[in-house]
């Protein structure tokens, strides 16, 4: 399906181009290649892939699509990933990878992000990512006049929605090879894109040097991944529509806080998109999506545990009022101290205002005397008596018991990997520190 919409694409406009960083070359190009290419790797039917964002990658999305193949994506050897991460999906050195499927499992096989635990594969076929394609379609008004920016690793869902957005819709594709922000900001000049989805992180990075650029040339930019500090929406949308969306690899885009919405609601993450339903159940964020995953690879029991009457069970926490959803954090991130719910991005939201602070994060460190005690791991050159200051802002019960400064530990797209840091301090035992002062 995704071949042919591109082919059809090719031939009606050969000239439309694909740049990749200094790299550049056209739809007509780029679909001659793939017309020469033949993959036979009979009997298999899944192909692992270890490729940076590249012509390559993007003729695999192609050749795959045209011989009916599943792709792998894992993160390029250049990147900082574990063995363990392969094996744990691929139940030990490709053993599920390698045995004969007669139908493939699907289009391409992702793997969630492992920022709280274990990452997982998730199964998703060509219907599935044309659905997600036409929905950012119809919100976002994309066509084929559109320059569309990728600049997240295309072993990640959202990556492989944008270069596949823009082969479906015959739109211009700019890919990055990787992500910094003077070189994200200049190419948006330089290129004249008009629409982009970004990570939260990335926009946080970015906000500061905007006023150095002209990005009038951007229609529509969108935050994903993660909620986005509402000053940061606010200074954004000086220069730019700025959109938020929320959901998951599973479950695809299924919020849109709109440019008119941020001005009202900046704290939301936004109304559920047409044709899909938002429910909150003990605390949960829990989603009906026409757009979501096919499975867990090889994972029945874990796919059927993942819903609960057709709604995905997203491991999220939040509310709704008046119809808009507002994101409080992952479920897995929970404090519960003194016998209090504690949710850390409440207190996370009130440090990061510190001067010197980068970015944050709160953590509960299970403890013999607090049950969990709160701890907060700082990113920047802040000084601890600012934060202690700023933490007079909280509850008594929300104020970190310590403060502990070094660069936190990311994923590929920028999330930071807490359960390596509730690891880290397992051990750190603050209340029998500060059981003599209480």
């Amino acid at each position: 399906m995704i071949y042919e919409m591109f082919k059809k694409n090719a031939l009606k406009s050969p000239n439309k181009e694909i740049i990749i960083e200094n790299e550049k070359f056209t739809f007509g190009e780029l679909l001659k290649k793939v017309e020469r290419k033949k993959l036979n790797f009979y009997p298999y039917t899944h192909i692992a892939v270890f490729l940076e964002n590249s012509t390559e990658f993007i003729e695999l999305l192609l050749l795959a699509s045209k011989y009916h193949l599943t792709l792998i994506p894992f993160a390029n050897k250049n990147i900082d990933f574990k063995k363990f991460d392969i094996e744990y999906i691929f139940d030990g050195k490709f053993k599920k990878y390698k045995e004969y499927t007669p139908k493939k499992s699907g289009y391409i096989i992702v793997s969630t992000s492992g920022s709280t635990s274990s990452p997982k594969p998730i199964v998703l076929t060509e219907d599935i990512k044309l659905k997600r394609i036409d929905i950012a379609k119809k919100t976002y008004n994309l066509s084929s006049d559109d320059t569309i920016l990728v600049s997240t690793p295309m072993h990640h869902s959202l990556a492989l929605r944008g270069v596949l957005m823009s082969l479906v819709l015959g739109a211009k594709l700019v890919l990055l090879k990787n992500f910094k922000s003077d070189k994200f900001l200049k190419t948006i000049e330089k290129e004249k894109v008009t629409f982009t989805f970004a990570v939260s992180n990335q926009l946080e990075i970015i906000k500061d040097k905007l006023k150095n650029y002209n990005i009038s040339s951007l229609k529509s930019l969108v935050s994903t991944s993660y909620a986005l500090n509402p000053d940061t929406k606010k200074e954004l949308l000086k220069y730019t529509n700025v959109y938020e969306c929320y959901g998951t690899s599973e479950i695809g885009c299924v919020t849109q806080l709109s440019p008119k919405d941020i001005k009202i609601h900046p704290n939301s993450v936004g109304k559920a998109l047409d044709g899909c339903e938002i429910k909150i159940k003990d605390g949960e964020i829990l989603v009906k999506s026409p757009w979501k995953f096919k499975e867990y690879y090889k994972m029945k029991e874990e796919t059927n545990n993942a819903f609960e009457d057709n709604f995905f069970k997203t491991g999220d926490l939040g509310e709704i009022i008046d119809g808009y959803l507002y994101y409080k954090g992952r479920k897995k991130d929970i404090i519960k101290s003194g016998g209090i719910t504690i949710y850390p991005i409440d207190i996370e939201k009130e440090l990061k205002k510190v001067k010197g602070v980068k970015e944050v994060a709160v953590i509960g460190i299970e403890d013999e005397y607090f049950g969990e005690a709160i701890v907060a791991i700082i990113e920047g050159e802040a000084k601890k008596e600012d934060l202690i200051n700023a933490s007079k802002n909280l509850a008594p019960y929300q104020r970190p018991m310590e403060y502990i400064f070094e660069r936190l530990p990311r994923n590929e797209m920028g999330k930071v990997q807490k359960f390596k840091l509730k690891e880290k301090y397992k051990n750190l035992n603050l209340g029998k520190k500060l059981k003599g002062f209480l």
